[in-house]
């Protein structure tokens, strides 16, 4: 019974894999129908335009079998949803040629129908086709995901510099506050800019205040399909650069000017975004920056400054600039991050293992007033930890892992030894993560005018890449016990130890061999956990220490600073409270501590 159970899932299963092979053909050939449509329009050739509408017709009636398949019901696809604006779309295209709004009629076919057609097809494919085999996915990731998501326009740049694109779901209050700062603080007749606007299935009154402005480029989804919006949008633009706006933000004067004039000044620099408040990854600003102060206080500082550029490991982009060129190399949006969450994180990290730059420009302020429209879902249905557990199943590694976001503490202490360093400044970064603190360390360095080079060693090999925007060598040792063997040969004005000195077995072999490499005024830096720390006790107590990946070896600071001493170095320890210390704190007692920063310096 079991195996005749078995054989009947396996044929049910074939068929099924073949109904939608034949659904991803036919959405193919309705791809290829419709970009006959633009330029047959703009020919008034009408009777050819009315028999492809006819064709488009009878396809998507076809397809409409898949939106009752209980497999949509399962996975987060977007077909129904792209079904039905597919649908609205060709009944719009039909009524525009029929009440001879010829140009209205082109516009849609270009900019919205193909690209309708084109992200659906996509959608099809991957959720009914690739998802959820490793292996599938693995090929589509490596083979199919660049292509499939290109900007197609050849002549990309030649109407357009900037394309501006900003979706909108519902918020209308805040759509116009966004609109109506950009058109008073951007020159689109200056850098010859277009503007792309989306109503993401909008229940307010966005879709008539788009009406209002009579924008050319307007994409309208009847039904929401989150994520997807942002390839949608993307295939459409035109220009040379890409600017995406959330529409909770305020832009300020000169923002446009100065963003072009950062990711111009790079050809690696594939993305650029403002500081703007309510924004997590360190891309604010110290002084209050609120809605009502926020284009007058900005019309002082918007003033261009590279000192106040930024490399960032990720760059969130409540408002970004991209060089779609550089995009076109790596794709944009992936579809997968459903949740809309970690689409970004997911775009940074393919950027910066490409060997891609991406600026925070802090000589540009703009105001966001954060998660306007995605904060429901984030309480109501938990989309940050799901979009999280996707980029950890997509990459096998944590989006907030090891030195995703510098750490301030740690860069505010290495700023006190700033002061007469050598204009040469090699950099040994060991087990850096992400690199976060080793990129705001160069940015710290480079403001003084320091020549900067890296060298890294490295116990993940799964994280070389993430270093290859610092152009430095990369050693990757055999295992965690015996770092101090792939040091790279050298001297070095700072040595950076990312991880925990705990966490390595050979920590004294590698303490000694990091002092062997240190140049006269150099300092060794890393963070030491205090054996004795109430919160450590609890993990002992509870036997969570253990159960983790990695062990942890306890060690006094006295005998680190022994081991530091004994190479002839002058080290310092801060200490750094623990995060929920008990009502009553007892006198003189280091288990308050609940951990080390020590920075050791070679004297001169």
């Amino acid at each position: 019974m079991n195996i005749e159970n078995s054989t009947a899932d396996a044929t049910q299963e074939d068929a099924s894999k073949k109904q939608y092979e034949e659904a991803v053909k036919l959405q193919e050939f309705l791809i290829s129908i419709a970009c006959q449509l633009p330029a047959a329009i703009s020919n008034k050739e009408l009777t050819y335009s009315k028999s492809h509408i006819r064709i488009l017709s009878i396809g998507l009636s076809r397809l409409e079998f898949i939106c009752h398949d209980p497999k949509i019901l399962e996975i987060p696809v977007s077909y129904l949803a792209m079904y039905e604006n597919s649908k609205w779309t060709i009944d719009k295209l039909t009524e525009f040629i029929e009440t001879d709004q010829l140009k209205k009629a082109e516009d849609l076919a270009e900019f919205q129908l193909i690209p309708f057609l084109k992200e659906w097809k996509e959608d099809t494919y991957f959720w009914l086709l690739i998802y959820p085999d490793k292996e599938k996915m693995s090929h589509y990731y490596e083979h199919e995901f660049i292509p499939n998501h290109r900007n197609t326009y050849e002549d990309r740049g030649k109407n357009y510099l900037v394309s501006i694109f900003i979706p909108v779901y519902n918020k209308v209050e805040y759509t116009k506050k966004c609109l109506e700062s950009l058109f008073r603080n951007t020159d689109l007749a200056k850098h010859s800019c277009e503007l792309i606007l989306l109503n993401d299935g909008s229940t307010d009154e966005t879709e008539e205040y788009f009406k209002e402005l009579g924008i050319r480029k307007v994409l309208t989804l009847k039904r929401n399909v989150k994520a997807m919006i942002f390839s949608l949008m993307y295939r459409v633009c035109e220009g040379k650069y890409a600017a995406f706006i959330n529409n909770d933000t305020i832009l300020t004067s000169n923002w446009l000017d100065n963003l072009l004039t950062c990711i111009q000044s790079d050809p690696d620099i594939i993305s650029v975004a403002p500081s703007t408040p309510n924004t997590s990854n360190l891309q604010g600003m110290v002084e209050e920056f609120t809605p009502e102060n926020a284009e007058e206080k900005a019309k002082s500082h918007n003033v261009k400054c590279p000192y106040l550029w930024e490399e960032k490991c990720r760059l969130m982009p409540v408002i970004a600039l991209y060089d779609i060129d550089k995009v076109n190399t790596i794709g944009f949006a992936d579809r997968f991050y459903y949740t809309m969450e970690f689409w970004d994180d997911d775009f940074s990290l393919r950027a910066r293992r490409a060997g891609y730059k991406q600026i925070l420009c802090k000589d540009t302020w703009c105001y966001h007033f954060g998660s306007i429209s995605g904060k429901e879902d984030q309480l109501k249905y938990r989309t940050l930890q799901n979009g999280r557990s996707l980029f950890i199943q997509k990459h096998g590694v944590d989006p907030w892992g090891h030195n995703f976001c510098y750490d301030p503490y740690l860069l505010t202490h290495l700023e006190t030894t700033f002061p007469d360093l050598p204009e040469d400044t090699p950099i040994l970064s060991i087990d850096p993560g992400f690199g976060a603190d080793v990129i705001q360390l160069m940015t710290g360095l480079r403001r003084l005018g320091k020549k900067v080079t890296f060298s890294f060693a490295i116990g993940d090999s799964n994280l070389a890449d993430d270093l290859k925007p610092l152009k430095g060598s990369v050693s990757i040792a055999e295992s965690r016990y015996d770092m101090h063997r792939a040091l790279p040969a050298g001297s070095y004005q700072y040595i950076s130890i990312g991880k925990e000195i705990s966490l390595y077995p050979d920590y004294s072999e590698l303490l000694k061999a990091c002092a062997s490499r240190l140049k006269p005024g150099g300092v060794i830096s890393f963070y030491l956990t205090n054996p004795y720390s109430l919160g450590l006790k609890r993990e002992l107590e509870e036997e969570r220490l253990l159960n983790g990946k990695h062990s942890m070896t306890l060690i006094p600071l006295n005998e680190v600073v022994s081991i530091l001493m004994e190479q002839g170095l002058k080290p310092n320890a801060s200490g750094i409270f623990e995060a929920n210390l008990p009502s009553i704190l007892m006198p003189n007692r280091s288990e308050h501590l609940n951990r080390y920063l020590v920075l050791a310096t070679k004297p001169k």
